[in-house]
């Protein structure tokens, strides 16, 4: 991994191809998904059984060099990593308040 400067003067770790320096997407339930989609994944996790509402997503460092987000923005990605996840034992669910790391139930 090298060291990547954002536009923001901040630095992030990214893994980049040494080859043709292209972003490598990061492993999560055994899926590649994108740095901003593994770390709404991480934070979801890290949440627990309380959960994570969209607001405290959208407050946390993930967003911090976009314009601003909505909630619809949030569960736009979490629709997206769902459909990243359909083939693994996990999703994210949400009681309409908060998003959850959840066990996919057995067919």
């Amino acid at each position: 991994m090298r060291a990547e400067t954002r536009r923001d003067g901040g630095a992030s770790m990214n893994a980049v191809c040494p080859h043709c320096h292209q972003t490598i997407g990061t492993m999560r339930f055994g899926v590649r998904l994108p740095q901003l989609k593994a770390a709404i994944v991480d934070r979801i996790k890290a949440a627990g059984d309380i959960g994570v509402t969209s607001a405290e997503i959208i407050a946390d460092d993930l967003y911090r060099d976009r314009r601003s987000v909505r909630p619809t923005t949030i569960k736009a990605h979490v629709d997206q990593i769902n459909d990243l996840l359909i083939n693994t034992n996990w999703r994210i669910a949400s009681d309409h308040r908060r998003w959850f790391l959840a066990r996919r139930g057995r067919p």
